[in-house]
């Protein structure tokens, strides 16, 4: 499968689901008009990458997993999971506090 339809796929899919946004976070067209790029916010969260038949996440934060998956709805999967993760995360931290 060409990595066009790959990526138009992923991007389209991910696009459609309105906890993506909801959440705070987006997608958009790889920089080099391939691939996946998640923000969160306005910050590069990571993205996703067409390597022979495969999909590979880069994560924004290296020293986070990376991950390899066969098709575009395990990609999805994947995207979804890392977001509840993110956010997971983001409620254990405590408030900043008010700069006075």
């Amino acid at each position: 499968m060409p990595s066009a339809p790959l990526d138009r796929e992923l991007l389209e899919q991910l696009s459609d689901i309105p906890e993506v946004s909801l959440s705070g976070f987006a997608v958009r067209e790889g920089l080099a008009g391939t691939g996946v790029t998640v923000l969160k916010g306005r910050d590069y969260f990571g993205s996703w990458r067409r390597v022979d038949t495969q999909l590979v996440w880069v994560p924004a934060n290296l020293t986070d997993p990376g991950h390899i998956v066969e098709t575009v709805d395990e990609a999805v999967r994947q995207t979804l999971l890392m977001i509840l993760k993110s956010l997971e995360v983001s409620s254990r931290k405590p408030p900043r506090a008010l700069a006075g």
